[in-house]
């Protein structure tokens, strides 16, 4: 292949050959995404508050939740600059998005300072440096920083670090600086968290638009990528991928307890009791016992139902002999029609009664009932039986 073949790339993606190529470069570098902040009143004052009063809550500490990884990777692209000297723009997809510190601030809703005098931060960092007044506001008792072969301070180990200190720096690890070290902090973040928590006025849009600029020009971790997705949204960047990405786990109490605080130094509240367990349920018994009793309750089911049986057939057998016997005393009475009251035997074919009985397989019932030829029995023994009938009871049942 023809080595000085033009190179051919998306102009509309790319404003020239170089940002095409370094778009290719940097594809697989990895996004460090931002933390939201969700702390409730009450829930570590001393860090909201701060948050609060210096108005990083607004947007800084609660951008969207979504990440379009392409469109930040040709954010960087375009914005790649060898440099890194201004202007701080790039242009995405035919909108020009700025990131100079002006730009940053009016999105971020954040104090805009004066451009002709340094800032009391940027004073900080020009004087000189009290170290042990630095390690003081934010070590344990008896930690400071690390001293380097040439006896001076070069850096300070997490776990030195006192829980206020830890929660800003976890914080500027991802949405002011970011940096996926995070076993310790260098100099320049101990004097960025130094200045928080003394109150130092910053200008946070001039902090990350060099940030910015410094990670367009040198390719490490790709910080920014949902300020830089919204920033690309809020000037119409109209996306064609979909949005794989999202914030990493925000920084609350469960966060700070978990990843910020020192049980040998500060008070933890102990957790929340863990609910029981409920008990497991107990299995049923197995099929035979199962089997055997579902047997037992159907024979008890069917023994009280041939009872009723049998008090519904003396109850029949007693209508019949009462029909009978008016049937004979109409006959005494003059001028009544011979059918006028019905006999038993009349009755039953009135009323039909059901054939034998029902059977089952837990027992009990018969084929056919034995009294359907009955009707040949004069009235007193009809009598009888109506008799017999009355004083018969229902048999208790077994469970009474």
């Amino acid at each position: 292949m023809d080595e000085d073949a033009k190179f051919e790339y998306d102009q509309h993606k790319f404003t020239s050959e170089a940002a095409a190529r370094r778009f290719l470069e940097i594809m697989h570098v990895g996004i460090l995404p931002e933390r939201h902040v969700n702390l409730k009143v009450g829930e570590f004052d001393d860090f909201r508050l701060e948050l609060e009063r210096r108005q990083w809550h607004r947007v800084l500490g609660n951008l969207p939740n979504e990440v379009d990884e392409v469109l930040v990777k040709e954010f960087y692209a375009n914005a790649y600059n060898s440099d890194g000297s201004l202007p701080r723009q790039a242009k995405v997809r035919g909108k020009m998005i700025k990131f100079d510190r002006k730009a940053l601030n009016t999105f971020l809703k954040t104090p805009i300072f004066p451009t002709d005098r340094n800032t009391p931060y940027g004073d900080f960092l020009n004087e000189g440096k009290d170290f042990e007044a630095i390690a003081a506001r934010l070590c344990l008792p008896g930690e400071s920083y690390v001293i380097g072969v040439s006896g001076t301070p070069v850096r300070i180990l997490r776990k030195h670090l006192n829980s206020l200190a830890q929660m800003w720096s976890v914080f500027s690890y991802n949405n002011i600086s970011p940096n996926t070290h995070t076993s310790d902090i260098n100099l320049e973040r101990s004097y960025l968290v130094f200045a928080i928590m003394t109150g130092i006025e910053i200008d946070i849009g001039a902090v990350i638009s060099q940030e910015i600029a410094f990670i367009a020009s040198n390719a490490t971790k790709l910080g920014f990528p949902a300020l830089i997705t919204a920033l690309c949204k809020a000037k119409g960047v109209v996306s064609d991928t979909p949005v794989l990405l999202r914030l990493q786990p925000p920084i609350n109490s469960r966060f700070i307890f978990k990843h910020c605080m020192n049980p040998a130094v500060d008070h933890v509240p102990a957790p929340r009791p863990v609910p029981r367990p409920r008990p497991p349920r107990v299995p049923r018994a197995s099929s035979s016992v199962s089997e055997a009793t579902f047997q037992a309750a159907m024979s008890k089911m069917f023994a009280r139902q041939e009872d009723i049986w049998d008090s519904q057939q003396a109850v029949r057998r007693g209508t019949r002999c009462i029909m009978d016997n008016l049937h004979k005393l109409s006959l005494a009475i003059p001028d009544t029609l011979d059918d006028y009251l019905m006999t038993g035997a009349q009755f039953d074919e009135y009323i039909s009664w059901p054939q034998g009985r029902p059977e089952s397989q837990w027992g009990g019932g018969t084929a056919a009932d034995s009294d359907d030829g009955d009707d040949g029995v004069d009235g007193a023994d009809d009598a009888d039986e109506a008799e017999n009938a009355v004083e018969e009871e229902v048999p208790p049942d077994d469970d009474a």
